[in-house]
């Protein structure tokens, strides 16, 4: 499982309040599908494709966010810093399409 962590700071956005680890131990094929569709990435190499739509469908984000990070409250999503935030959805999509790719195709098993 890949480490994913989020940061949450306290007001002046320097001091780390809380660090929270991604709860993957299976990825939820709902959660990559709602990711997958909302940001529509053909290059997941595009953070700032990312980022739009992570700005312009953040309600939906947040309820994908909230099952992966349970330790962060409602109220400290306005202490994660955009930058990180952006590197998280980048990994949870390339973690998420990485082990979609480790199903077996062989039609025998």
């Amino acid at each position: 499982m890949a480490d994913i962590t989020l940061n949450v700071y306290e007001n002046d956005f320097i001091t780390v309040k809380k660090t929270a680890h991604a709860q993957l131990v299976k990825v939820p094929f709902g959660a990559v599908r709602k990711l997958m569709s909302l940001l529509n990435v053909e290059n997941l190499s595009d953070t700032k494709q990312i980022l739009n739509v992570a700005l312009s469908s953040w309600d939906s984000i947040v309820s994908i966010l909230d099952r992966v990070f349970p330790d962060i409250a409602p109220e400290e999503w306005d202490y994660v810093d955009t930058k990180e935030l952006v590197q998280v959805l980048f990994k949870l999509l390339k973690f998420g399409t990485s082990e979609i790719l480790t199903i077996p195709t062989d039609p025998k098993n």
